[in-house]
């Protein structure tokens, strides 16, 4: 992950967030949230109503600028604290009469940052008078405006106020819609909210909308959906595609100037006849654990065996340059492996009856006893926890700030009891900082020094 990235024209360095605490939330709570940036994992525990899903909601809030999410939650102020010493506040502005301020979609809201060295910014959001008019539906082809405040979605026939059309379809709009919408957010906070990749995954992560960019030959009828596993198995072809690719263009690299640096190749540099049949022995477990992960082909021919006795010159040349493009080519493929080996890990662990396989044509497929088992045909708590893995280890750019609401949704307590150590094996393959709202005492009962409690739960 970039984390020096230049979003509203600034730049930050490298950036986690420390430390969380909101106060008033509901007119009531103070929560005080300090982030485990040493195991990466933090767990909020507490019971169901005490807001610990409203705390990863207003920090998504934050770093994925949904700033009028602010003005429907109950609270005073929010205060965000990082890494490098700044820290942003969020804050409900209140008229002398009890009456939030005006000012439209985010009323009432100011984002303050407070920098370790600096003046203080201070940032309303508030709307260009014109917004209102703003054909949206011109550039979202599959909303249709009911009103000035409200939206349908032609195919889903799920509703969307103005604010919410912004916030989540952004990516479909020009810069110049959505700045309009709340003004241009100051560079130093543009820069820090920017700088960490934040995702929520929600309780309702089973069943995924049909694709929005679909094109609209394809969106008549009635709505339709699809399970979030299929879309993941569909997913994994594209990752395993791609990084095959740019194996590919790098194998045909080195095979374009191989015979050069054969020619080029000094006798000084030639490996000891063991130490290279050490290299070729190391190659084929490479290349045999990258077929058996369903990223390469099997491959018919033998692997290369060394005749006994001393090497011609121009024959350990050629092994020699061979083995280390070899090896070049196939480290290409080594994060993609060690993912793909974890998430089979991971998954076999729990489906006693079943297996997973990986192949590059399907994504990724389940194998019961006499025949193939159907994705929508697994429990719920299987798919949670296949959805749930993959996306930790596949979708997500390295140190970016997971945010996990009820991990233990449909899991057994033995599951529960295994989820956090392994979190901890994802996290140090694909180093995340994981923040995860839970009343499950099971999950969270050997890993004390991560728990933040809110409120007291008991045992299930």
């Amino acid at each position: 992950m970039n984390t020096s990235g230049s979003r509203g024209g600034g730049s930050v360095e490298s950036a986690r967030l420390s430390h969380f605490e909101v106060f008033g939330l509901f007119g009531e709570f103070h929560y005080s949230i300090p982030i485990n940036l040493e195991s990466r994992i933090t767990a909020i525990i507490a019971p169901n109503g005490s807001g610990k899903t409203i705390c990863l909601r207003l920090i998504n809030a934050l770093f994925t600028r949904k700033w009028s999410f602010f003005s429907g939650v109950e609270f005073d102020r929010a205060e965000y604290t990082f890494t490098t010493g700044d820290r942003i506040l969020v804050s409900k502005l209140v008229e002398p009469n009890d009456t939030p301020t005006s000012g439209g979609l985010a009323a009432g809201v100011s984002i303050a940052l407070i920098p370790r060295s600096g003046e203080r910014i201070v940032w309303n959001p508030a709307p260009d008078s014109k917004i209102r008019a703003q054909p949206l539906e011109r550039y979202i082809g599959f909303l249709t405006r009911r009103g000035p405040n409200l939206f349908t979605h032609d195919y889903t026939e799920a509703t969307y106020s103005f604010e919410e059309v912004i916030e989540t379809f952004s990516e479909l709009l020009p810069e110049a819609i959505r700045n309009s919408l709340y003004g241009k957010e100051p560079q130093g906070i543009a820069a820090l909210t920017y700088t960490i990749d934040c995702h929520l995954i929600e309780t309702q992560r089973l069943l995924l909308l049909r694709d929005e960019t679909m094109p609209d030959t394809y969106r008549r009828g009635r709505p339709r959906s699809t399970l979030a596993i299929s879309a993941k198995a569909q997913t994994l072809v594209e990752v395993i595609r791609k990084e095959l690719t740019a194996y590919a263009a790098l194998s045909q690299s080195l095979d374009r100037s191989f015979p050069k640096r054969v020619i080029g190749f000094g006798e000084k540099h030639l490996l000891p006849v063991e130490n290279l049949k050490s290299q070729l022995d190391e190659l084929d477990k490479k290349r045999g654990a990258l077929m058996l992960a369903g990223i390469l082909d099997s491959e018919i021919d033998d692997p290369v065996t060394l005749p006994d006795g001393p090497l011609e010159s121009a024959i350990a040349r050629v092994l020699n340059v061979y083995a280390s493009d070899t090896f070049k080519k196939l480290d290409a493929l080594t994060m993609l492996l060690e993912r793909i080996e974890l998430f089979v890990n991971l998954i076999s662990e729990r489906f006693s009856t079943k297996k997973i396989r990986v192949d590059k044509e399907n994504g990724f497929t389940i194998q019961g006893k006499q025949y193939l088992v159907p994705l929508e045909k697994l429990s719920s708590g299987e798919q949670h926890q296949l959805v749930l893995f993959f996306e930790l280890l596949f979708e997500l750019k390295e140190n970016a700030l997971i945010l996990i609401d009820e991990p233990e949704l449909s899991l057994h307590v033995a599951w529960q009891k295994k989820f956090i150590a392994d979190l901890n094996r994802i996290i140090a393959l694909n180093q995340l900082d994981v923040i995860l709202a839970t009343h499950s005492a099971p999950l969270v009962s050997r890993w004390t020094d991560m728990v933040v409690e809110l409120g007291k739960v008991d045992d299930e």
